[in-house]
């Protein structure tokens, strides 16, 4: 296939959005996540000190901020007054959390200043989430819900806008409807959001949608009827599987332009140029934001991002939920990668590709 490159675009004069991962560790081990199998080398976090420094200065100039990526943010020991200085400026903010860790403190700071709050929930029993989610948590997760709406409501706002996550795993379908009852039982605006599901080990392989294509979309397609009749969104983050089939045949990927329009900041400085690339562009702590944003290197990533002909490793085999193929097993079926989203692995007795 020949790279069209007038496709290519301009990128925005600053980042328009920034994904700052404030921690990188969380209190859960969920199963099916990464973070049962991959690790950090050294596990970071940003101090007040260090946003103030570094990144207080961008506030002024982004339109959207995300806390997290792929751990718990309100893990991070100056969560609190780091948000507290963030809510003075005029931008979008989102983060996602487990729930459990949504406290009393964080509770106060977030209720009225933060934009999009996600939780994940997979397992909507008490039997059935300590099954998913490997911790007997749902009641306190259901506890700190009601506290964050009571508090919404002697507010008077409607922020954080709330939204339920859930992971398709096939042996997790059976809840669906159940978490379209939650999302509604926690008045989440934002009803329920289906993302795929990606097997981190052999043990989870079986669990992945492709494996009975029939049973996800038969029961996607009744969970969605169900919604609507409950006036509940549900939202299948990367789309039904045929849909994303053809959106991604061509380039293994859907057409991406968020290098253009944002980058990925780590608790360490390192700089990436979206949430799953593992080639850092540069470092904040050493060199300014807008250098590293018009910078060569990269310039030099964006132009392989939707090239065919001379594609990114990392881009090839697209992880991102909104971006990556959900069909092909090399984005799918993890079990044979040493190291995923700048991890190692924990077990070095692991299959090998090849």
């Amino acid at each position: 296939m020949k790279y069209d490159a007038t496709h290519v675009s301009e990128a925005e004069e600053f980042p328009v959005t920034m994904t700052l991962e404030l921690s990188e560790k969380c209190n859960l081990r969920c199963p099916f996540c990464h973070l049962s199998v991959f690790e950090p080398e050294k596990p970071n976090q940003i101090s007040l000190e260090q946003f103030e420094e570094h990144f207080a200065p961008a506030m002024a100039r982004i339109k959207s901020l995300t806390l997290h990526y792929k751990f718990e943010p309100l893990t991070c020991r100056d969560f609190v007054p780091i948000f507290r200085r963030i809510s003075e400026f005029d931008i979008e903010t989102y983060f996602s959390t487990n729930g459990i860790l949504l406290t009393e403190k964080a509770r106060d700071v977030i209720v009225g200043n933060l934009t999009y709050l996600t939780v994940s929930v997979t397992g909507f029993t008490p039997e059935s989430y300590k099954k998913q989610m490997g911790y007997d948590g749902l009641e306190k997760v259901r506890k700190n819900l009601r506290a964050l709406n009571a508090l919404k409501k002697e507010r008077g706002t409607r922020y954080p806008i709330l939204r339920i996550s859930t992971v398709g795993k096939l042996d997790a379908l059976d809840e669906l409807k159940s978490a379209v009852d939650f999302a509604d039982e926690f008045d989440a605006e934002e009803g329920v959001q289906l993302t795929f599901f990606r097997a981190m080990d052999e043990s989870m392989e079986s669990e992945r949608p492709v494996h009975d294509p029939e049973f996800f979309t038969a029961t996607t397609n009744e969970a969605l009827a169900y919604a609507e009749s409950r006036k509940v969104k549900l939202f299948l983050q990367s789309g039904d599987l045929e849909a994303n089939r053809k959106e991604t045949e061509e380039l293994g990927h859907k057409y991406c332009r968020i290098p253009w329009n944002g980058m990925t900041i780590q608790p360490d400085g390192d700089v990436f140029p979206c949430p799953v690339a593992h080639t850092s562009v540069g470092n904040a702590y050493e060199q300014p934001i807008e250098e590293i944003w018009s910078g060569e290197r990269l310039a030099h990533f964006r132009d392989r991002v939707n090239n065919p002909d001379d594609m990114n490793e990392e881009c090839r085999t697209c992880h991102h939920c909104r971006v990556g193929s959900v069909v092909r097993t090399e984005t799918t079926d993890l079990s044979y990668k040493d190291s995923f989203l700048r991890l190692k692995r924990k077990d070095e007795n692991v299959r090998r590709a090849g």
